[in-house]
């Protein structure tokens, strides 16, 4: 058989072989110990093993007996070249990380959709002073791309807001800090606190202090709270909360010409020029059949595809040449996020999937994203979290790293496989973080620990070692403790009950006594 001209006709050539043998998508990937999503990948010629798994795809090709086969250009070298552009920082795309302030010359498309949000600030000051005002939209939206480089940026640097001053404060912080005396004029101050979801999703009593803290700042400010649309109803019951929902902001979705936006201004402010061609490829892959609108959750998809065709071309025109080699739209965040895993060595592999397991929590039903301090990102970690990081998958602000954006969660098969295969670790997890922020709270009062490993919910799952290793050290030192507190009331319950058997004992045998001379007198 001679050897196929092209990469391209031996992932043909694989996938026939494939069909021959009568192997489904599944067999193949079990063969090649692969996500499915992966072994497809293989064999519709989308994309070609990393060097991290070359061994893989050498077992399937052994398999299917093609060894003879092999072309010389087989490998995908893709991410060696990628890796370094993406580290450089130089891109005008920003991947799945949302835009922060200082990324304000690099945010288009929204800009009606900012001054419509600054004109409602406004109109909020003068009649009250200050109050909240909700924004609502669906995940992958934009929320907090036009709150932070929209709203914080562009809005009070040269806007409608010139002269306010801008604040941002994450739900973390300010429950770390709910006494927040802000400083500037007392009309014209502006705060943003985004991703209010994830102070709902919180236990009650974190909830009710975060709520609390939320109604304090609202009597010095004007508060934007960006939500997820999700979340609209349990925003709805809180008090707090009513005034702003029963009239909420709502984000639309963008145009097909908002979005020529996105695609051609970021990359034209560093002097580069889009082919129409590829603008046009990108909107007819990501708008409906029929309209002018497109479904927010294309926005961040379009964004992580935008910074993978910045990666492999040129520096100077991004062209439809590039989005092909980049994988288009609907694979890009599978691929970048698997080769990112790929790149890894072994030990870094591991600690990357207990680092994204320490990255999301259940809330009821729903997964949802979670900080975590870098001070518990230890040396292993370290690596693969900077690699993440580099490709926008993870951001690092404030000394915390967090998923960038909700569509990781939908579209990386290996982080979904991975969350399922440890559903139940993340319940035990969650219940275990509500135990130890009442213990913090409380200032480590011993009277709000726990009797863990007594506890059924807990008990067995400590068993594990390697489970201890998905906790942070805050966790960890509430387990400790824990176990101190309740040996120690265990020693002293024990001592107590030999001291009382001892006393039963002597009371015993100081009757005995008694009687024995009660009957010696008798007898005289």
């Amino acid at each position: 058989m001679p050897v196929p001209a092209s990469r391209q006709d031996f992932a043909a050539l694989l996938n026939d072989a494939r069909r021959r043998d009568h192997l489904s998508i599944r067999a193949v990937a079990k063969i090649a110990d692969v996500p499915p999503t992966t072994a497809q990948g293989w064999l519709n010629g989308k994309h070609f093993p990393t060097p991290a798994l070359r061994g893989n795809y050498l077992k399937l090709v052994e398999h299917l007996d093609l060894v003879h086969a092999v072309p010389r250009d087989l490998w995908d070298e893709s991410w060696d070249a990628l890796e370094p552009a993406l580290r450089s920082g130089h891109s005008p795309y920003l991947g799945l990380r949302p835009f922060r302030v200082a990324d304000q010359e690099l945010f288009f498309g929204r800009s009606s959709q900012s001054a419509r949000l600054a004109a409602a600030v406004r109109d909020l000051a003068e009649r009250e002073g200050h109050g909240i005002l909700a924004l609502v939209g669906s995940s992958g939206s934009g929320k907090s791309s036009l709150l932070a480089a929209g709203l914080l940026g562009r809005e009070v640097t040269s806007g409608a807001l010139t002269g306010w001053t801008g604040t941002e404060l994450p739900v973390i912080r300010l429950l770390a800090t709910p006494d927040v005396v802000l400083a500037g004029d007392p009309g014209r101050r502006l705060v943003v606190v985004d991703q209010l979801e994830d102070a709902l999703a919180l236990p009650p009593l974190p909830r009710r202090q975060f709520l609390d803290a939320l109604a304090g700042l609202a009597e010095q400010a004007v508060v934007v709270v960006g939500i997820r649309s999700d979340a609209f109803d349990s925003a709805s019951s809180e008090a707090v909360l009513e005034p702003a929902m029963s009239q909420p902001i709502l984000l639309s979705s963008m145009t097909l010409e908002e979005f020529r936006e996105v695609i051609v201004r970021p990359a034209e402010s560093i002097g580069m020029t889009v082919d129409e061609d590829l603008v046009r490829i990108l909107l007819e892959e990501l708008a409906p059949a029929s309209g002018d609108r497109i479904a927010p959750g294309a926005l961040p998809l379009l964004s992580n595809a935008l910074l993978l065709i910045w990666a492999v071309g040129n520096g100077r025109r991004l062209t439809l040449a590039d989005y092909q080699a980049a994988g288009g739209i609907a694979s890009a965040v599978e691929r970048l996020a698997e080769q990112v895993y790929l790149s890894l060595d072994p030990a870094e592999k591991a600690a990357a999937e207990r680092m994204f397991l320490r990255l999301v929590r259940v809330a009821g039903d729903e997964l949802v994203r979670e900080t975590l301090p870098l001070a518990d990102v230890d040396g292993t970690t370290r690596p693969a979290m900077e690699a993440f990081v580099a490709a926008r998958m993870l951001t690092t602000v404030d000394d915390e790293v967090r998923i960038s954006h909700q569509a990781l969660l939908s579209h990386w098969a290996r982080l979904n496989d991975w969350l399922a295969e440890h559903r139940d670790d993340l319940a035990v997890m969650e219940k275990l973080r509500s135990a130890a922020e009442v213990w913090l709270v409380s200032e480590r009062d011993p009277e709000a620990l726990i009797p863990v490993r007594r506890l059924g919910v807990f008990g067995p799952w400590l068993e594990r070692a390697t489970r201890k290793r998905l906790l942070t050290d805050a966790e960890r030192e509430f387990i400790a403790a824990a176990e101190d507190h309740f040996a120690h009331e265990c020693d002293v319950v024990q001592a107590r009950q030999k001291q009382l058997l001892r006393w039963r004992i002597a009371t015993a045998l100081l009757a005995l006594v008694v009687v024995a001379l009660t009957i010696a007198l008798l007898v005289r």
